[in-house]
C-alpha cells in the first residue's frame, strides 16, 4: 500500500497519472484522499506518482540492488 489509511494500493496510484495526465500530484493525492488523514505516506505517494509519469524503474528493483541473482 502507498496509503494504508485509506488503503490506496501502487496500482491504484498507477492507474490515477496515467488517467488523470496533466493533473498536478497535488491533484491527484487530493482525488485518491492520499495525506488526508495521518499524512505518513505524502512522501512516498509523490515519489510514486513520479516513477509512474516518467516510466522509471522503482528504486528497489533495480539489478544493482537485486541479491537475488548474486553468484556468491
Amino acid at each position: 500500500y502507498v496509503c494504508i489509511c485509506k488503503g490506496i494500493t501502487q496500482k491504484q496510484v498507477e492507474e490515477a497519472v496515467s488517467a488523470r495526465k496533466g493533473q498536478s500530484s497535488k491533484d491527484i493525492m487530493r482525488a485518491l484522499g492520499i495525506g488526508s488523514d495521518c499524512g505518513t505516506c505524502v512522501e512516498d505517494a509523490v515519489e510514486q506518482m513520479l516513477q509512474s509519469s516518467n516510466k522509471k524503474p522503482r528504486r528497489n528493483h533495480s539489478p544493482e540492488k537485486s541479491s537475488c541473482h548474486s553468484n556468491e
